[in-house]
């Protein structure tokens, strides 16, 4: 067993190291160009101000690591407290209204009115996570559907998007650490965001279902209990 933990410890490192090294290039190399006495002031803001945007993506790497780590230790869902989660949805929803505005989305939202005992906090995570990947790889002019159901004793969000879908190879691996199925989306995320949705969820006592196809789109359906104390 310890020959098992040192192993995924080393793993871990290595991954970790492995997602570093570029935006910490970047950052090296925008600083370094900043630092260029031949450039224009406006020159120089415009790499230190790339610069901080790697700072962000080291920052958001580290924060969501150590999230997911701490509640791959956990066996419980902590903080729970009763909410409305249609509620819950649509700030979701609104939270990426700039995205979804600009490549003209059009959005199908069909939500019961649900209370829900739960984190608030982390299912908030989960749904701007995939709600996020949503927008991201839905086409301009594509379409969102936002759906929550109660089914006898289960509660069903469903997000679909009629993006560029998944191959049966990428769905197999969309939930391992830093996997990212679409590379021209890498430098958008980190590769942990669905990591930690399946963990929030499963500490939940639920799961997550993908329906995908090449060309035709994907829809994640989040499929919770309720819970006895509601």
């Amino acid at each position: 067993r310890l020959r098992k933990e040192e192993g995924k410890t080393k793993a871990l490192i290595t991954d970790i190291s492995h997602q570093l090294k570029n935006p910490l290039a970047s950052l090296k190399m925008s600083y370094e160009l900043a630092d260029t006495e031949s450039l224009t002031l406006e020159e120089q803001r415009s790499f230190v101000k790339q610069g901080f945007a790697e700072i962000l993506k080291i920052e958001n790497l580290l924060d969501t690591f150590l999230q997911l780590s701490r509640l791959e230790n956990q066996q419980i869902m902590p903080d729970r407290t009763h909410y409305h989660l249609d509620e819950q949805l649509r700030e979701t929803v609104l939270l990426f209204e700039d995205q979804w505005s600009a490549k003209n989305i059009d959005l199908d939202i069909d939500l019961e009115n649900i209370v829900y005992y739960g984190s608030r906090d982390l299912l908030a995570q989960v749904w701007q996570n995939i709600f996020g990947n949503a927008v991201k790889f839905t086409p301009v002019n594509g379409i969102i559907r936002v759906i929550l159901r109660q089914e006898g004793d289960k509660i069903r969000v469903s997000i679909a998007d009629n993006g560029p879908g998944m191959s049966p190879a990428v769905q197999e691996r969309i939930f391992e650490k830093f996997y990212q199925g679409d590379n021209s989306h890498s430098g958008e995320g980190n590769g942990l965001g669905l990591t930690l949705a399946k963990r929030i969820v499963d500490l939940c006592g639920g799961q997550i279902v993908i329906s995908s196809k090449e060309h035709k789109g994907t829809a994640f359906h989040i499929i919770l209990p309720r819970d006895a104390e509601q």
